[in-house]
């Protein structure tokens, strides 16, 4: 598959009365705070409850890093809950 299309999974939780949701791809780095809130505060809303989101970063990736700090750092615990973690390079997943 395309490394640059984003894929989505869905499959049946506790009996098929829920649907887990997996999402994975490559988003641009640098995404406006406008745009970034958007997705987020859908699946808060869709799901009842916060989105999770791990930075993960190691000292090569400091600049990436900022990318995401600024439109996360914005985003309210309502729709999202944000933790950091510093790993060792090429840990970093």
């Amino acid at each position: 598959m395309d490394e640059e299309r984003v894929r989505i999974w869905l499959s049946p939780r506790d009996r098929e009365s829920y649907t887990r949701f997996g999402l994975c791809g490559s988003p641009p780095v640098a995404v406006p705070r406008r745009k970034a809130v958007i997705p987020v505060r859908g699946l808060a809303f869709w799901s009842g409850a916060p989105g999770e989101c791990a930075l993960c970063v190691d000292g090569a990736a400091a600049r990436w890093c900022e990318w995401w700090t600024d439109p996360l750092a914005d985003m309210s615990g309502r729709h999202l809950e944000v933790r950091y973690r510093r790993v060792r390079s090429g840990d970093a997943r």
